[in-house]
């Protein structure tokens, strides 16, 4: 061998290896598959004597082109990307072709003359490399599993040397690893983000459910008012403030006359109808301030803030005159609700524990109110000192 085959056989080992270099130093976290495929193939036709790269990988049983290039010209210094629109419905049978026995038998298939082989036809029947005249198909492996073909082109026939297989045969087996490596990685990635999606679903799930419930301790679920725990633990801080600002402060406890005759005559589910448009009446009726509850069955409660005996009374009034002018529909057009309210009202000069005086004026209330029933209902009553006694009669 003369020394000018010697420098070329030189200078072809070390493109070999700068091609080999220049893929190993991608950066497979910070690239997709796609622009991996195409800077593989770049880096191959920058250090080699090829027109022309693809790279065809396993989708659906069909060998699929996901990514190719061409060499430039002379004064360009480096490959020109084919575009992938261009690319786009190429893909051949699987096991067709020299492409398909390379893929099929994991060996490397060498064609020195485009024109007379044979194994060829395929491509010139789909319009495919009309310009090759040497060809080369290397399986791209990752251990003993294709997951594609590469294709490498000369103009020349007879151009490839033994040294250009034992190359592009290393070649497709580092792109191999990268790409099985890349899918790995980004396959982590992508169940990573998975599993963070759903972990901040079920948190969101579970910050719904714990609001839902929440608000479930504290409304009552019939008729969105706020429940008798609700009523008690809040009833307690406007206690508090009434207290502390030296203001008047008045219970309403609103009973609904004779309604157990509407459940037993039209049904519960009627009855729940009828508590939730009286629950909608009280809801109109209060002001920015006031509370309202259920605190069981037909019985409600307004805690009214600033408000002193002659407010207290003005309100009861205007609720039983709501009842009454309620729409019960249906066959109920006919029916008057009434209510008996009992009525308390609380002096700042109040002092002691909170829980036990809210206990007190409820009591208070509670009495007022069956003191009403006592007297024939459909009437509203201030409490008074002695209706312990007719209350417990009841």
């Amino acid at each position: 061998m003369n020394n000018t085959s010697l420098a070329d056989s030189y200078l072809s080992l070390v493109d070999a290896l700068s091609a080999i270099h220049q893929l190993s130093e991608l950066d497979l976290e910070g690239i997709s598959e796609s622009v991996l495929l195409q800077q593989s193939l770049a880096a191959l036709v920058k250090h080699q004597d090829l027109e022309n790269c693809s790279l065809f990988l396993l989708r659906a049983e069909r060998l699929v082109c996901m990514a190719a290039t061409q060499k430039l010209s002379v004064l360009q210094a480096q490959p020109r990307m084919v575009r992938q629109e261009d690319l786009e419905g190429v893909s051949l049978p699987v096991g067709e072709g020299i492409m398909g026995a390379a893929f099929t038998t994991g060996t490397i298939q060498h064609c020195n003359d485009c024109i007379g082989d044979e194994r060829f036809q395929l491509f010139r029947e789909k319009g495919l490399f009309p310009e090759a005249g040497s060809f080369i198909s290397i399986p791209v492996k990752s251990g003993e599993s294709v997951l594609g073909v590469l294709n490498v082109v000369h103009l020349s026939p007879g151009f490839f040397e033994y040294w250009h297989q034992h190359f592009l045969t290393l070649y497709g087996n580092c792109m191999g690893r990268f790409l099985h490596n890349h899918r790995l990685l980004h396959n982590l990635e992508e169940m990573i983000t998975q599993r963070t999606v759903e972990l901040e679903h079920a948190l969101t799930e579970s910050e719904d459910l714990r609001q839902r419930y929440q608000r479930l301790s504290t409304t009552d679920d019939l008729t969105g008012l706020h429940n008798r725990r609700h009523f008690f633990i809040e009833g307690e801080a406007m206690l508090a403030r009434a207290l502390r600002d030296k203001t008047a402060m008045s219970m309403l406890l609103v009973d609904i006359d004779h309604f157990k005759h509407i459940n037993d005559t039209w049904g519960h589910a009627i009855g729940d109808r009828v508590l939730r448009l009286i629950a909608d009446a009280l809801r109109a009726q209060a002001r920015a301030g006031d509370m309202v509850a259920r605190l069981g069955g037909e019985e409600f409660v307004l805690l009214l803030p600033n408000t002193g005996p002659v407010g207290a009374d003005l309100m009861a009034k205007r609720v039983q005159e709501k009842m009454a002018a309620l729409d019960l529909g249906g066959s109920m057009v006919d029916l008057t609700l009434t209510a008996s309210i009992g009525i308390t009202s609380l002096h700042s000069d109040f002092q002691g524990d909170l829980s036990e005086k809210l206990q007190e004026i409820y009591r208070q209330a509670d009495c007022a109110m069956y003191a009403c029933k006592a007297q024939g209902r459909n009437c509203r009553l201030f409490y008074m000192p002695g209706m312990y006694q007719s209350a417990n009669q009841r």
